[in-house]
């Protein structure tokens, strides 16, 4: 989860477990870092548990195994620290944990987020952060409690880089140690991010019975509105995978446009995929928020967006007439694959179809192949395509994702999820946001794959096609010498566990081609 509009966002989920029993949908708000950023953007928790909250996700607990107690951010909403120590104390919040409780809201602690640094280089370092999490803020002891008397009611794992070492035993002694107190249900949830699997928690869910996943459908190319959108995949893991059969997976948006880089979806678009969701996929849980700064200062709809949508999805059940729906009725069955020379309307316009990637060129289309190792993807928006690599079906016409009419209806057929560049200790995920005859733009999710973050400045260099021209990056300079593409990067947090930044530029007489998956490497 990442604290600035560059990489503000955050995930991951939480409910108690008797809750998994009812059927109504659920919303979950991330609350604490104020990712809008204003002075009085982020109210008082208690004001935000309402009708239109069932969970509030407390984030973060930002840095940890660094020796010594780990840090708790909450940005504008507590500062104080007990006497002598960097931890704080927070007796608001703790009032307020204990309100929203007795109104049946279940308040659930974040770790990690992506604008800090944590990890574990073994088993027992998880060990004993669980053991300190419990006496900090579960039914343990502490002389430090930042919540005083307040109790949590579970701890979710929103990990963004750092590597997954540890978290199948951190969640494993959670496990423990919650079932010694017989006083309540306690939940365990994670915060993967879309592609699947994920590279930091898909050992942990693989290994450990989570109560709710919160799966980030942003910053990443498989946002809800893309052909990349990739529910169903989760819901096949819930399903078959899991070791907890009763598993929920939750839809994790942005809560307006600011909130991130890629993925906020109108509030009508959201609607309707909301009241599809519960026929389509059983594993369906419910919305979480990214954040409560955000989603109840958002008036694109009334009275908020995070009103809104919070009456949409309590609307719906999570096992309403549950039908498996076919990929051949899909919503799309009435597109049609363009060909060469047909007529088009919108000249620079990009689609995919068959045999690679077809371009408007006046009034007409223009189909050529991509590059050896590549194929035609969308692009987040689902409103043109370009040239990378990933995996699809080798008939992109009969995969309802990539057709040259795009929908935002789901489809059951597998998505076409562009494949991730691993450079050394680096995994980085590029979403394609736009892509036109003339222009481009891309969206970078890098994530450290050790406990070693990012620091304040990123040298990025990677090898472009023939005819791209790189003329911006967000928080940097970029300078381009023939195909090789050199951009350093400002990290506005120092110390983070991963950095999103998007990158823009010129086409001549070319379509968009992701750079080259062996050239990019990341120097921090």
């Amino acid at each position: 989860m990442l604290f600035t509009k560059a990489i503000s966002i955050a995930t991951a989920v939480a409910l108690s477990v008797s809750s998994v029993a009812a059927d109504r949908a659920r919303v979950i708000h991330y609350w604490g870092q104020n990712s809008a950023l204003g002075w009085t953007t982020q109210n008082s928790l208690a004001s935000y548990c309402t009708g239109s909250t069932d969970t509030v996700l407390i984030s973060f607990v930002s840095q940890f195994n660094l020796g010594g107690l780990p840090t708790l951010n909450l940005a504008n909403a507590c500062s104080q620290t007990y006497p002598g120590s960097t931890m704080l104390n927070c007796p608001q919040v703790a009032n307020d944990i204990k309100t929203c409780q007795s109104k049946g809201i279940k308040i659930v602690l974040s770790i990690g987020g992506g604008s800090s640094s944590y990890g574990f280089q073994n088993d027992g370092q998880a060990v004993n952060f669980a053991n300190t999490l419990w006496n900090l803020f579960g039914k343990g002891w502490s002389s430090t409690r930042p919540f005083q008397s307040a109790v949590v009611d579970g701890f979710d794992f929103d990990i963004e880089g750092g590597g997954s070492t540890g978290y199948t035993a951190l969640a494993q002694q959670l496990r423990k140690l919650m079932s010694t107190d017989k006083s309540k249900s306690y939940t365990l949830s994670a915060s993967p991010q879309c592609p699947f699997p994920d590279a930091m928690l898909s050992g942990a869910i693989s290994s450990v019975g989570f109560d709710f996943i919160n799966v980030q459908f942003y910053n990443n190319p498989c946002t809800t509105l893309s052909g990349a959108f990739n529910f169903q995949t989760w819901d096949t893991w819930a399903k078959t995978k899991s070791p907890n059969k009763n598993v929920k997976i939750f839809l994790a948006v942005p809560g307006s446009t600011s909130a991130s880089n890629t993925g906020y979806v109108p509030f009508n678009q959201l609607s309707n995929i909301i009241k599809s969701l519960p026929g389509k996929y059983s594993s369906y849980g419910g919305v979480t928020l990214w954040d409560a700064s955000q989603s109840f200062r958002n008036t694109e709809a009334s009275p908020n967006y995070a009103t809104a949508v919070a009456n949409v999805v309590h609307s719906t059940s999570t096992r309403q007439n549950f039908v498996h729906l076919e990929s051949n009725n899909s919503g799309n069955s009435t597109s049609t694959c363009v060909k060469q020379s047909d007529h088009c309307s919108n000249n620079g316009s990009v689609v995919c179809t068959t045999g690679g990637i077809a371009v408007c060129d006046n009034g007409s289309w223009s189909i050529q192949a991509c590059p050896s190792g590549n194929q035609c993807l969308p692009t987040t928006d689902n409103t043109s395509g370009y040239c990378g690599t990933g995996t699809i079906s080798t008939d992109t016409c009969t995969n309802p994702s990539v057709k040259s009419k795009f929908s935002v209806k789901l489809s059951d057929a597998v998505p076409a999820i562009p494949e991730p560049y691993v450079a050394g200790q680096v995994s980085a995920q590029v979403s394609v946001l736009s892509s036109t005859a003339s222009a481009f733009e891309f969206v970078v999710n890098a994530r450290r794959l050790n406990i070693l973050p990012f620091g304040s400045s990123i040298v990025v260099s990677f090898t472009v096609a023939n005819g791209v021209t790189v003329t911006d990056v967000t928080n940097g300079t970029v300078k381009q010498t023939g195909n090789k593409v050199v951009a350093q990067i400002k990290n506005p947090n120092k110390q983070t566990m991963s950095i999103v930044f998007n990158v823009s530029g010129s086409l001549k007489d070319t379509f968009f081609t992701t750079p080259d998956a062996n050239s990019m490497s990341f120097q921090t």
